[in-house]
């Protein structure tokens, strides 16, 4: 009946892979000496495995947005830098400059 149950818990724990699974919940089950403990330990590993993706994934989402806004940022101010109007003020700007020296 056991034996059963834990089967279930592995077969539960197969059905819900979608969502987070935590690798402790077939601890029980992992520590059978015989095949069902091998499939539970397994099991553990894959989610363990899946959940270090899934955060390397996130953290690597999280380092593209920076990126995106810095380039944002960065083709901001090249279109305000880079605009006529923006031009002819450093012009006056330098001239201005000039006098008040001369």
């Amino acid at each position: 009946m056991e034996y059963l149950q834990q089967v279930a818990r592995v077969t539960a724990a197969a059905a819900e892979s979608k969502r987070p699974v935590h690798a402790r919940q077939l601890d029980e089950v992992a520590a059978r000496p015989d095949a069902l403990g091998q499939l539970g330990r397994v099991f553990q590993r894959m989610a363990r495995e899946v959940y270090a993706r899934e955060q390397s994934l996130k953290q690597q989402v999280q380092e593209l947005r920076i990126q995106i806004d810095e380039a944002k940022k960065a083709r901001e101010v090249a279109e305000i830098t880079e605009s006529d109007y923006f031009r002819q003020l450093k012009e006056r700007a330098r001239r201005l400059r000039d006098e008040g020296r001369g």
